[in-house]
Formats: structure tokens, sequence, C-alpha cells
């Protein structure tokens, strides 16, 4: 029997569960597998979905799944997107509204997975939210038939549309046919009155599909706001697909001359964030970057009329106070915390997601996640974290292998950084003005090392971090600037921005800017290479080692490989984008 929920129209039989895994054929009539629950509901400010305009700093319940009828590459949440079944216990339509009435949140909204691959169980749940007083809202690709679309505008207030393009060859990338549903259903949503926000992937040379995306919404109406996704390559994605903030910035800036209001997601210390009015150009409201895919309102936003009198589309009355997730909660973060317990599993020798898998659930639960959240700030703590996961893997003596080659090199650097002063130094995310949480895993390295970080002397909390004024810089004037490994900026632009700000501290008249490998600093055991280096920027020559030969010896014996043979990414557990050996060998230690 043909599926008719997507497009993709697969035939449901007693063999086969259809490209999302989550359908089976009873009798005359396709049903949800009915092993299928909602595998986490935590509470996120709607910035985090991320929605814009649409309540804003609401608190909302996330639910998330498996299944998805699509195969993008490079996709931030692979595992559950991928997957039929985890193995986790699962909640039911009725205890996540439970959940939802009992934490106070005013609505509850689907991400991660898609809802094409649960659509009975998201439309009982949604039917049940409302009858409960709660708002309804998904993100999803919005691959479905006009039939879908037509019932699922009945029961959704809100929905994020992730478009991957404009182009039929981008979404055949994706494993589907034809971009041209989700553009007729984005209008079919808009005319029945749900509240739509569109996203849009930014893959560096792919700029004129997104400006055909740009065109094509406007055509719909130029007040759908237009969220800017510049890609991030994680999984089997190369780092060569990924544009600089830089030329997302600039794109983004051009999209202004189709949309009303467009913003620039994953750029940390971008001013693309805030909502400006389309009539005179002054700010209406301001955002700072607040993890992959998300955003935080700087201040609680209840006028949505300019001092010129243009009025700012918004649904729905804002909150006087934003909802702050803790740890790992909240929009897409949850598939980093996958990819850090993968990423010490992989050094173990265990690369298969299945055993990664099989290790979450002894630790998944929001007291293991923030307990986990804690360990892995600081390099000591960072040792008894990896024993956790070896210890729950069952290779306890791997662990303590990894252990010891780390120890052995953190005391190295800590008798360096006995003898000597590093001086003082800044530690920033994407651009000069976005400082790291003190407290982060970067800054200890840095204090490790025998620097001195001056992201301690700020109060200030985000995640990872938040905006600051350029006078902080120039006042503690660091001796050495380190660029984050997970967002990072061509050092050209760096120093660009730094002239831009009017930023003059002793790093950036000495050249003394250094950006960090990918995840060399954090989300991976290679946090210990990225100590190898910062200590040897900020003690030029004392280590006595050979770095390269380090970053060799520790790819060669965790991972198969030699550095030089690698093509990473932003990916936390993989060393290499592509495939590389021990992943499809499955091999232990070297």
């Amino acid at each position: 029997m043909k599926c008719k929920i997507c497009e993709m129209a697969c035939d449901i039989n007693e063999h086969s569960t259809g490209r999302c895994k989550t359908y089976q054929l009873d009798g005359d009539k396709i049903i949800q597998d009915p092993d299928l629950g909602y595998l986490g509901a935590f509470p996120v400010s709607i910035e985090t979905i991320p929605m814009l305009h649409y309540y804003p700093a609401g608190k909302f319940l996330q639910v998330f799944s498996t299944g998805c009828n699509f195969k993008c590459p490079g996709c931030i949440a692979r595992l559950l997107a991928t997957r039929r079944s985890l193995g986790w216990p699962t909640l039911s339509p009725d205890q996540v509204i439970e959940t939802a009435v009992k934490l106070g949140c005013i609505g509850i909204v689907s991400t991660l997975n898609d809802p094409a691959a649960n659509f009975f169980m998201f439309r009982e749940l949604a039917l049940k939210a409302k009858e409960n007083g709660l708002l309804v809202g998904c993100s999803s690709n919005c691959y479905f038939t006009e039939e879908t679309i037509e019932e699922l505008a009945q029961f959704v207030n809100f929905m994020n549309v992730g478009v991957k393009g404009y182009s039929d060859d981008t979404y055949r990338n994706c494993g589907v046919l034809s971009s041209k549903p989700v553009f007729r259903n984005i209008e079919k949503l808009y005319r029945m009155g749900v509240h739509v926000e569109v996203s849009v992937v930014h893959i560096k040379g792919k700029e004129e599909e997104v400006i055909q995306v740009a065109r094509t919404l406007a055509n719909i109406s130029t007040s759908i706001p237009l969220q800017l996704m510049r890609f991030l390559p994680f999984g089997d994605a190369p780092i060569t697909h990924e544009p600089s903030i830089g030329a997302s910035e600039r794109l983004c800036n051009s999209l202004h001359d189709h949309l009303e209001h467009v913003y620039l997601f994953n750029s940390p210390g971008t001013g693309l964030m805030d909502t400006f009015c389309p009539e005179c150009g002054e700010i209406i409201t301001q955002r700072e970057f607040y993890g992959p895919m998300g955003s935080r309102l700087l201040k609680p936003w209840s006028n949505y009329t300019c001092e010129c009198g243009h009025d700012i589309p918004v649904t729905g009355t804002g909150a006087i106070e934003s909802f702050s997730e803790s740890g790992f909660m909240g929009g897409y973060r949850i598939s980093r915390a996958f990819g850090m317990v993968h990423a010490v599993l992989t050094c173990l020798g265990i690369p298969e997601e299945e055993r990664m898998l099989e290790v979450w659930k002894e630790i998944y639960s929001s007291e293991a996640l923030m307990d986990i959240h804690h360990m892995i700030q600081n390099p000591t703590s960072y040792l008894e974290y990896i024993r956790l996961i070896a210890d729950k893997a069952g290779v306890q003596e791997k662990g303590e292998d990894l252990i010891s080659f780390i120890s052995k090199r953190m005391e190295l650097i800590k008798k360096v950084a006995a003898e000597n002063d590093g001086g003082s130094a800044y530690y920033c995310m994407g651009s000069p003005l976005f400082a790291l949480n003190p407290g982060r895993m970067e800054n200890n390295l840095v204090n490790f090392a025998g620097g001195q970080s001056i992201n301690k002397l700020l109060q200030k909390e985000g995640k990872p971090g938040f905006n600051i004024d350029p006078g902080f810089i120039n006042d503690n004037n660091p001796k050495t600037i380190f660029i984050s490994g997970f967002l990072s900026r061509p050092l050209y632009e760096f120093y660009g921005l730094c002239k831009y700000y009017g930023i003059k501290a002793d790093a950036v008249k000495q050249q003394r800017i250094y950006a960090i490998h990918p995840s060399w600093d954090f989300g991976s055991p290679r946090w210990i290479l990225g100590l190898l280096y910062i200590a040897d920027k900020l003690h030029p020559g004392k280590l006595g080692i050979d770095i390269e030969q380090e970053v060799n010896t520790f790819y060669k014996r965790f991972y198969g490989i030699y550095y030089s043979e690698a093509k990473p990414n932003r990916s936390f557990h993989r060393p290499s984008s592509g495939i590389w050996p021990r992943e499809v060998t499955g091999c232990t230690h070297a």
C-alpha cells in the first residue's frame, strides 16, 4: 500500500516499513509502529527551536522521536533521523502532555527528527495538546503530500520549515525527488494561517540557491522570517563546504533585498541575529548566539511596533522572563551530547553507533547528563568522564590506556607551567566579541597551561558564551587570543574585525591570535592536543617535544590513521570526514 504522508509515496507491506522505518501495514491500512514513542521531553525557550517571531522567549516542551524521510549529508541530528528504534524508554503523547502542564510550558514542539516519520503519533499529541490549551508546532522538511499538509494545518499553530536549497538537484542529494512540494506546502501553510518561519542552509558555493529561496518566499510574503543556517560539517561532510562567518554575513545582508526579516545562525558574535525595522533600520530587539541553530533574546520583547510606526509581524505575546535551559538541554544541543559520548568510545576503539547507544542508555537521565556536563569542563575531571564511559562500555583497560596517554602529557605541561608565566589570554568563538563562558574547558585549558584567562573575570553565562564590549578586551590587554576549534573564523577576517571594533590588545599588535584545530579544545579527548598547542603558544620552545609528532602519535594510536591522512570537520567523534579505516574495520587500538 502506498503511504500518503509524504511525497516519497513509499510502498508499505509486510516486508517494508518505508523510508522512515516507522510505519507498518495493518490489514488494509498503514499504522504507526506501536513501539514508537517520544524519546525525550525537555523545556526550552522557543528561540532555540529556533522560532524568532512566535511568542518570544516562550517556554515550550521540546519532544523528539526517531526516523526521517530525508537522507541529508552532514545532518546535525543524523543519529535520531536514521534510526527506527534506539531501545530507550519512551513517552506516550499523554505523558508528554502531563509533563508540559507540570512544567508550566505554553506549548509543545516536535524537533530533531521529522514529524513525517511519526505523523500519526504527532497528530494524536497535537490534538490532546489543544484539548489542554497548549500551542503545538514542529520543525520539518515539509515534504508532505497536499492531502497531509491540509490535515496538518488544522492542528499545528507554527512550523519551522527546513529548506535544503532551491534546486531539484539539491533535494536529490537528500534522497528525494524535487523541491517543488516544499515551496507549495509553505504557501499552503501560510495561506491557512499557520505561523511559518523558514530556515535554509548556506553551503559554500551555493549562494545563488539561497537567493532563489528568498525570492520564492517573497512571492508568498516578504514578511516570512528567513533563518540563514551557516553550514556546519558534521558526520562525513567535508569542511570545504563550510562558508566563513564573513561570507554568510554578506549573503545574509543581500537577502534583505527580497525579505524584510533575515537572520544568521551558527555564527557567534554576529549582529545579524537582531530584528531591524525594515522601514527605518532601527534595532527592534537584540539576540545572541545560543548554540548550534539557536539564539536567545538579550531582553524581553513585547512591543512589536517601531517608533516610526511600522509593525513587526510577530505572533503571540512575549514572555517577561526568558527560560534558560541547563546543560545539554534545549534545541539541537542534545545531538552534541551524543557526539561527546561517541568521541570517547571512538578513542576506545568502539566507533559503532550501536555500541554508543548502549552506553547512552546507561547515562540517559537529566541528573547524569548534568554531572557529565560538569565533568567535561575541566582537564582533570574529564579523565573521570573517560573512566565512566569506559566502565559503561565494559572496556576499562582501554579507558585506562587513554587516561594514561593524556595524563603523561598533562604532567609535562603542568611542570612547564609551574616554571613559566604564560601571560594573559582571551578565548572567543567566531568573533572577538563572543567570549566563551568562564568555566568552560577552553578557559580551563589556558589556566592549566600556565596562562591567565581573562574570561574568568567575566560574570555572565551563555551557551557557550555571550557577547561582550571591545573595551573589556582592551582594558585587560591579553597577550594571546585563542579562537575556538568548534566555530571558528579565518584569521584574516578576525584581524579585520579587531580593526573594525578598535581592539588594540598586545595579542593583535603582536599577531598572537591562534585558531585551534577543529575539536581540539572541547567535546573530544583530542583536547589534549589542544592543550599541547596552547601550552606551546604560551611558552614557545619550552615543552621540549615535537607537537606534530605528538599529534600523529595520538591519531595513529586512537584512530588508526596519521593526522596527515585525516580531513577533519566539526564532528567530535570522527577524526576525518568521508570514510576512515577504523570506521570500516571497527578495529581496536593500534
